[in-house]
């Protein structure tokens, strides 16, 4: 099967919100992503925990484990595709400012699960 992108198993941590407690799950099966024609941006495409989601892919931002906003999609190429979309519509300076507010976020509010 042929791709149009470069995919890297990963382990990887998402963000997960319950109630005022912010903390990181692992998720698998995780990949970064490579050649996606965007240098300013680290993307990871997963699956998520839970019956009613594994025919579906995410993407997520690698550094901060925030989701990326897609539609559901059965397809991972496709998936990283909405997700590069959506970056490029932001802008590199918009991207990365949003990115630093959810790195302030994330530093102030996650507590690890043990």
């Amino acid at each position: 099967m042929e791709t149009e992108f470069t995919y890297q198993e990963i382990d990887f941590e998402i963000s997960v919100k319950e109630g005022f407690y912010h903390y990181a799950q692992k998720v698998s099966p995780a990949y970064s992503v490579d050649a996606t024609g965007i240098d300013w941006a680290s993307i990871v495409v997963h699956r998520l925990p839970g019956q009613f989601r594994k025919d579906f892919w995410f993407v997520s931002e690698q550094t901060t484990g925030s989701s990326i906003e897609i539609p559901q999609t059965p397809s991972r190429d496709e998936a990283v595709r909405y997700a590069i979309a959506k970056i490029q519509q932001m802008g590199r300076e918009v991207y990365q400012k949003t990115l630093a507010r959810t790195q302030k976020r994330k530093e102030r509010k996650w507590k690890h699960k043990r």
